[in-house]
């Protein structure tokens, strides 16, 4: 992957089905990027602006909405020639286990269909935005969350239904596809095992790959050898739990770290502060999205 790509971490928490965000901007500051979640964008008054999506660049009107349901497909949004000053964004961005547990049910074969179609970014015409923008705008306000989930798979369902779209990147999506499973997996099989001592040929096991291949699909793919990978996560992992408010000796040991000290050391290096101050800033901070 090219340098000037930047890997994105969500807010997204592994307890949650999906975050959104709803904006008003007056310009497009994140740089291209990629993230494992699978995202759909809207964009309203934005017109003259630039949208990429994996290898095609092209100009947006005043209204646009695309999914990417691909961990390694770039994209962002740039200002472009756009002159307004009021941007309207709602992104919302959710884990591809939401959808993969059910993808081989008959219910839910269109879905999947359209998932494979944004594996390579889909972009929808005005007739399908205008239809569907009440019902997005709804998941915005929706305070319940069971609810805001089933109104999410009503929205994926509507999208899936739409034969106004257009595919974007010309990537192989059979490609993207594979990689994007083995991904899921990887992320799994390491959340899953988070508070134990996890060996590189376990994993590679996991996934069939032999570990020499699967070394190099994992630098191709996150540009981190294994060490870095399964660190990176248990950081994270320990993120979200110093965020709900744990101990910290308590969340040293589930997410793996052999001693608290070690667990300083790795947290202070990877985030400029302790656990301890982390976690009260947080406290002191907190703001509802």
């Amino acid at each position: 992957m090219s340098p000037e790509v930047y890997r994105e971490r969500s807010p997204l928490s592994e307890k949650d089905c999906f975050v959104v965000f709803d904006r008003r901007k007056s310009t497009f500051t994140f740089p291209v990027h990629i993230h494992p979640e699978y995202e759909l964008n809207f964009v309203h008054g934005a017109r003259g602006a630039k949208r990429i999506v994996g290898d095609l660049e092209e100009t947006i009107t005043d209204k646009d909405l695309v999914l990417i349901a691909n961990p390694e497909l770039k994209h962002a949004w740039k200002d472009g020639d756009c002159k307004s000053n009021n941007i309207h964004e709602i992104t919302i961005q959710f884990h591809p286990q939401l959808i993969e547990q059910y993808k081989n049910k008959n219910q839910f074969e269109s879905i999947r269909h359209l998932l494979e179609r944004a594996s390579k970014g889909v972009s929808f015409g005005q007739g399908t935005i205008e239809k569907i923008q009440p019902l997005l705008q709804i998941i915005t306000m929706e305070t319940e969350g069971f609810y805001s989930v089933m109104r999410l798979f009503i929205l994926l369902y509507e999208l899936s239904k739409s034969n106004d779209y257009r595919v974007l990147s010309s990537g192989t999506a059979i490609e993207m596809n594979r990689t994007t499973e083995l991904l899921n997996r990887l992320h799994e099989y390491i959340s899953t095992n988070i508070s134990a001592d996890i060996r590189i040929s376990d994993t590679a096991k996991e996934l069939n790959m032999s570990r020499s291949t699967f070394a190099r699909f994992l630098a191709t793919n996150t540009q981190m050898n294994f060490t870095d990978y399964v660190l990176d996560r248990r950081i994270k992992t320990a993120i979200l739990k110093l965020k709900a408010g744990l101990p910290i000796a308590e969340v040293a040991d589930q997410c793996g770290f052999n001693s608290v000290s070690y667990f300083y050391r790795v947290f202070k290096k990877a985030q400029g502060t302790n656990p301890a101050a982390f976690r009260d800033d947080h406290n002191k901070l907190r703001v509802i999205i």
